[in-house]
């Protein structure tokens, strides 16, 4: 079965953010419809702030008491060191959006990366009754073509008998222990999508355009193996990530 991307692409960040918040909010929407709650994994790095202000600025009167949130990496750090995810995604969305704590469900990092994940792993598997299965995952993608803090080279790359696993020291800045989802978890997800600039990037967007179809092949890069088994994964790409 394929699987190819769909990508979308835009000349700014602001045009790729609207569009995107409006696609994911949709999503929501749609998902509310038939369940009761709804299951969003939120990205970390810098690169979601955009994003996350057209959210916020178009959420209008989604029924935010029905959305449990979820973090798909985090650093070995405390909740407010300016290099947590949590904090990041807490300033920037989740307080704009007035989400109450009983529906934040955060990565422990300030108990260092293996115990982290242990207690993640047990959350999630409280959560769900079972193996996580998401009903949306937000993702970006790093200069290297790591996504989450699935890196090149790491063990966390080939991990499938846990969702969350810790990861060796990070080779990119900050150079601290991380916790990641790993691929099974990512790809039983209803859905995924990536939000993401081309500049610094280009020869891995180029990549992605040139791969529009599963090859039997190895893998060049770690986002490659995103792979969601209820379809593709879905790409907003823009050309200036200023």
């Amino acid at each position: 079965m394929k699987n190819t991307p769909r990508i979308n692409q835009f000349a700014s960040v602001e045009e790729a953010s609207d569009t995107a918040a409006r696609y994911i909010l949709k999503t929501i929407e749609t998902g509310l419809k038939s369940k009761d709650r709804f299951s969003v994994v939120l990205p970390g790095g810098s690169a979601p702030k955009k994003l996350n202000t057209s959210i916020t600025s178009l959420s209008g009167v989604m029924d935010i008491s029905r959305i449990d949130w979820f973090f798909g990496d985090e650093r070995a750090v405390a909740p407010e060191s300016p290099y947590s995810n949590y904090r990041m995604q807490m300033e920037s969305l989740l307080e704009p959006l007035d989400i109450q704590p009983e529906h934040i469900y955060r990565i422990p990092g300030e108990l260092g990366a293996p115990r982290a994940a242990g207690k993640y792993n047990l959350l999630l598997a409280d959560y769900f009754s079972g193996p996580p299965a998401f009903d949306l995952i937000l993702l970006g993608l790093g200069p290297d073509g790591h996504t989450a803090s699935l890196f090149p080279g790491s063990k966390a790359l080939f991990t499938k008998d846990v969702p969350i696993i810790e990861t060796g020291t990070a080779p990119l800045k900050p150079y601290v222990e991380r916790v990641t989802l790993t691929f099974p978890a990512i790809n039983t997800a209803e859905n995924v999508i990536f939000f993401t600039g081309r500049t610094g990037k280009e020869t891995i967007i180029d990549y992605l355009y040139a791969t529009t179809k599963d090859s039997p092949g190895d893998k060049i890069y770690p986002f490659e193996s995103v792979k969601p088994k209820s379809g593709p994964a879905v790409w907003f790409v823009y050309r200036n990530n200023k």
